[in-house]
């Protein structure tokens, strides 16, 4: 998606800067990708969709997406790794069971979402859209920076005190300053490092090996934000540096020694 049509894509997303458009404009933006129609699906479409997309996407793929997000703020790729792990859990366990297809995708809403911040929102609509439209975008490949600002992430989270929350992780990284990006955009980093069991509880692990129906994710607390499973993490259960290294092919369990 090019400036043009992002731009376009965030006023045609506001109810009174809509009014502003010109035919021309939606246009251009309808022809470039950015205001897309509804995509009408049923539990058998998705499957096929979602199969065919992870066929032609490895976890090398999805991670290298992720961390050339890091250091660009590209955010076309910084949710293929969450929706690429969260899509295979739900395919290998879940296909729908507890985990409903939405009957509606709503692509321009998912495409103005990425922009706002956040990640996938643990339910199956957003890969459906994220992954089908990957398969046709060129792979990225990640610099020593994007590694350095994963290292200094991982460095911090494996650091903060055992009471910490998802929350008070995102403002230590913010406080950093170790990348570019508003609270959402950082929640939304956390949140796929969570899904992909990097930052897990032992109670409340994230998808790589399995899958945690929605009705067993809440913690009840009402003043709890964040998407399954970061909202159970706390800084006692520190990194699980094995995780990390299967989606990312990097060691850090130096950094727990120090």
């Amino acid at each position: 998606m090019d400036k043009k049509s992002k731009k376009i894509l965030i006023r045609y997303m506001d109810d009174t800067k809509r009014k502003s458009l010109s035919l021309e404009e939606i246009a251009y933006a309808k022809e470039h990708g950015a205001i897309l129609e509804d995509l009408f699906i049923s539990n058998e479409e998705a499957i096929r969709i979602l199969t065919q997309s992870i066929e032609s996407i490895s976890l090398s793929d999805a991670a290298n997406s992720f961390l050339y997000s890091l250091s660009t703020r590209d955010m076309e790729h910084r949710y293929i790794l969450a929706s690429y792990v969260y899509a295979l859990s739900w395919l290998m366990f879940d296909r729908g069971k507890t985990d409903k297809v939405p009957s509606r995708i709503e692509r321009t809403f998912f495409n103005w979402v990425k922009y706002r911040g956040g990640g996938i929102w643990g339910g199956i609509g957003k890969p459906i859209f994220y992954l089908s439209e990957y398969v046709h975008m060129e792979k990225q490949t990640p610099t020593n920076i994007d590694k350095n600002i994963l290292k200094e992430i991982i460095s911090i989270s494996s650091t903060m005190s055992d009471q910490a929350t998802g929350i008070m992780l995102c403002k230590k990284i913010q406080e950093s300053k170790i990348l570019s990006g508003n609270k959402s955009e950082i929640i939304g980093i956390l949140e796929t490092l969570a899904i992909c069991g990097i930052l897990e509880s032992p109670s409340h692990k994230g998808y790589l090996y399995s899958f945690t129906p929605p009705l067993m994710r809440d913690t009840g607390d009402l003043r709890q934000s964040l998407s399954y499973p970061l909202n159970w993490w706390r800084g006692i259960n520190k990194v699980n540096y094995d995780n990390c290294y299967k989606i990312f092919n990097i060691d850090f369990s130096y950094l727990s020694k120090r």
